[in-house]
């Protein structure tokens, strides 16, 4: 049996790509189907960086290499959060009124999400709706790192 070598590119390529067809689509479409865009987007990346902390889990045999790639894909997906409320914000700038459209504040506001104590309260429904999925994507990724970390130990 041989393993397979996970390769972070891939996690990070994979991303890229789903962020450029997302903004490509967004020029495109309506503000009403660009929305959807978004929260299908949101889910589908947060889904894609737990199956990729699954692999890294699995495959990654030196449990500190595995925690530098998790905290790796963790910072991927704040990352991808805060560019999924830039993309809500050049749809709907009324979602969430008081967050600049800029690097540093859409960055911290991923990051307090992250942590479940988001700085912006969302000013419309879809700003909501995209809060809910980046805060569940959070959780989920948490509390699956958190219920393999006994694979940490075992891997030491």
């Amino acid at each position: 049996m041989t393993l397979r070598q996970f390769t972070l590119w891939h996690s990070v390529v994979g991303t890229s790509l789903l962020l450029i067809a997302e903004g490509l689509l967004l020029m495109f479409l309506q503000p009403e189907a660009g929305i959807w865009v978004i929260l299908l987007s949101a889910a589908g990346g947060a889904i894609g960086n737990i199956y990729v902390s699954a692999e890294v889990i699995e495959e990654v045999r030196n449990a500190w290499h595995m925690l530098w790639l998790l905290s790796v894909i963790t910072g991927e997906l704040v990352v991808f959060f805060a560019l999924q409320y830039a993309y809500l914000l050049s749809i709907q700038p009324a979602s969430f009124p008081t967050l600049a459209l800029s690097p540093v504040p859409l960055l911290l506001h991923s990051i307090m999400v992250f942590v479940f104590n988001p700085l912006f309260i969302p000013a419309t429904e879809w700003g909501q709706e995209l809060l809910i999925v980046n805060t569940l994507g959070a959780l989920g990724l948490v509390l699956f790192i958190l219920q393999n970390i006994s694979q940490f130990r075992r891997k030491q």
